[in-house]
């Protein structure tokens, strides 16, 4: 099954302590920390410009607590996707230590994850476009390689990234703002 050609916005939920190293071990289904909850007001204003017309994310308390502060100003329908989910430390390790050799031969322990990724995305290209999507930093990883991204396969909190398809097929993926996790 390829992926629907339909531009979209992404954005990684807002800092936890497990993002911030005062968790260690397995991504948990942890709540965004103080700074967390402040990146996604900060953020809110831009993401109320954009022309979405449904909010796609993941279950995890991360994003649903980040859609929930961005999405504010906006009437639209909101649809939870199982298959946006993060993935386990183990995988995030084993795709951010191979960037340029696993685009072209994904580990077997990492397939299934962008598998479940590709699911989540197409299903989420179904609805009414354009799609945000509130996801993970794995997620962000597993539909850059699926999409071809050219450059940085890793994104800071609450940076919204704005995919679109050209007449080539070719995607594109440009970050709205630059880093958040200073602001």
């Amino acid at each position: 099954m390829g992926l629907l050609l339909r531009e979209f916005f992404f954005i990684r939920h807002g800092q936890t302590d497990h993002n911030a190293g005062k968790v260690s071990g397995e991504h948990i289904d942890i709540s965004l920390n103080a700074f967390g909850q402040s990146q996604a007001r900060l953020i809110e204003p831009t993401i109320a410009k954009l022309p979405i017309q449904t909010i796609c994310y993941s279950p995890l308390k991360r994003a649903v607590e980040t859609k929930e502060i961005i999405s504010r100003n906006f009437a639209v329908p909101h649809r939870e996707i199982a298959d946006l989910s993060e993935c386990s430390v183990h995988i995030w390790t084993q795709m951010t230590a191979r960037k340029s050799h696993i685009l072209c031969h994904p580990e077997k322990e990492i397939q299934p994850f962008i598998e479940r990724v590709k699911r989540g995305l197409n299903f989420a290209l179904k609805e009414q476009s354009p799609v945000l999507i509130v996801a993970h930093g794995g997620v962000y990883w597993a539909i850059c390689h699926l999409l071809g991204i050219n450059g940085e396969w890793v994104i800071d909190h609450c940076v919204p990234v704005h995919f679109s398809v050209h007449e080539n097929k070719k995607w594109s993926a440009k970050k709205m703002i630059q880093d958040t996790n200073n602001a």
